[in-house]
């Protein structure tokens, strides 16, 4: 458990607080590439507790400012977006992507207001579909991450977003905790023998080759937080192998596991402040691009289809606290274990049930919680550092080549170390 002061440090992600400091050394997401058009509407992002417009220009720029026109603090996300730069309906003034103030109509020229004037601006680049930006001190700009499914295609890939009701670590660490899958989502995983998981094509139960409910937990740091492996009894030959599961949690968080059928699968959970989460699910596919129906499929499969399941424009879900998530108990007596619809909505559902901030003083952990355990200590111990050292932030110490991070399943020979067999292959 964490005493009151680490639950407080770990969470709180404000601009004044030691983590929220932190966070802000990292890129983090704002926005969808798609959500941007060139010449739309604005789009306004909440991130660690502030509040900024995003848009893209006619020549297709992408501007990141705060949401309030320094004027007289008049919201830009209402503002015209043109001739590559955003307009104040308030007093018309004009602001580009760099936070230049182009024009002050309603001053007298000879005065040059805009030119002692600038908006707050903040670094951007685009990648994997996502906008990424900088909220840090200016120069300080770690390295972009470029993960290996960035270099495909847009068409080999998918990328869900959902507001989550509650804070960014308890989304955090359900990614990151692979004992509970055996039973939240028994509706769709569903112990058979083989060598590998297996997706089938119509989307329908994922086949795992083990029905252990208790995996062993190993932990291993890396230059880029950690990757820990699940280590599970499987069906076939226990006595001589393992089925082992490796997953990577990429400061400060970002998690990638395993997926099946040449699927890469990728959870980001960026803070919009210490209460709300906006989570990012990354499914890419490698060998082909992803059709339609496949498309439709997936997003069913977990819950999460724009104007079905979740606000369009908002990401906000129609299951959330006060319906329950639309549990459904009679589908608990005829089959159901959750009595819910989704994979992701069965995660949320837990995550926010815990309410805005869990109070981890009155947790009971055990030894399916090893990973989650190591990521709080070690991002308590990352922000100390940072704080009252001047460290560089979890993750950011040296080099990561992210294009080489994978996370991989597969049967490991009993006396073979995981580390070494991925090594080997």
């Amino acid at each position: 458990m964490l005493t009151r002061e680490e639950n407080e440090q770990l969470c709180r992600i404000g601009p004044d607080a030691p983590m929220g400091r932190m966070l802000r050394r990292y890129w983090i997401p704002a926005a969808l590439g798609h959500e941007l058009e060139a010449g739309g509407a604005p789009r306004r992002a909440r991130l660690l507790g502030e509040d900024f417009v995003v848009f893209r220009g006619n020549d297709g720029v992408i501007g990141v400012l705060d949401e309030l026109c320094p004027h007289r603090g008049a919201s830009l996300v209402l503002a015209r977006n043109e001739d590559c730069a955003l307009r104040c309906l308030y007093h018309g003034w004009k602001i580009d992507a760099s936070g230049r103030v182009i024009e002050t109509p309603a001053e007298p020229k000879e005065h040059h207001f805009a030119d002692r004037v600038r908006a707050n601006a903040y670094p951007v680049y685009e990648a994997g579909g996502i906008v990424w930006t900088y909220l840090g001190p200016p120069g300080t700009e770690p390295p972009k991450m470029e993960f290996h499914w960035m270099s495909l295609p847009a068409e080999h890939r998918m990328i869900q977003k959902a507001r989550e009701e509650c804070n960014w670590v308890q989304c955090l660490e359900g990614v990151i905790d692979s004992a509970h899958s055996g039973f939240l989502h028994s509706n769709v995983i569903k112990p058979v023998p083989g060598e590998k998981t297996i997706i089938p094509e119509d989307q329908g139960n994922t086949q795992r080759p083990s029905d252990d409910l208790a995996p062993r937990i190993e932990v291993e740091d890396t230059p880029f937080g950690f990757r820990y492996a699940a280590i599970r009894r499987p069906l076939i030959d226990p006595e001589v192998r393992d089925y082992v599961r490796v997953t990577l949690f990429i400061a400060p968080f970002i998690a990638l596991f395993p997926a099946a059928n040449g699927w890469t699968s990728m959870q980001i959970f960026v803070p919009m402040d210490d209460e709300h989460t906006m989570f990012h699910f990354v499914q890419t596919r490698h060998d082909k691009p992803i059709d339609d129906l496949t498309r439709t499929r997936r997003a069913k499969r977990s819950g999460m289809q724009l104007g079905i399941d979740l606000d369009p424009l908002t990401y906000r879900k129609i299951r959330h606290r006060e319906n329950n998530w639309l549990q459904d108990r009679a589908a608990m007596n005829t089959g159901s274990f959750t009595g819910m619809h989704g994979v992701n909505n069965e995660d949320i559902a837990m995550q926010e049930s815990m309410g805005p901030i869990y109070d981890r003083r009155k947790e009971h952990l055990g030894a399916s919680d090893i990973a989650v355990i190591r990521m709080r200590r070690i991002m308590l111990d990352g922000v100390r550092r940072f704080v009252e050292e001047g460290a560089p932030p979890v993750g950011l110490s040296e080099p990561v080549d992210y294009t080489a991070l994978r996370a991989v399943e597969r049967m490991v020979p009993r006396g073979v170390r995981w580390q070494d067999d991925l090594v080997a292959t």
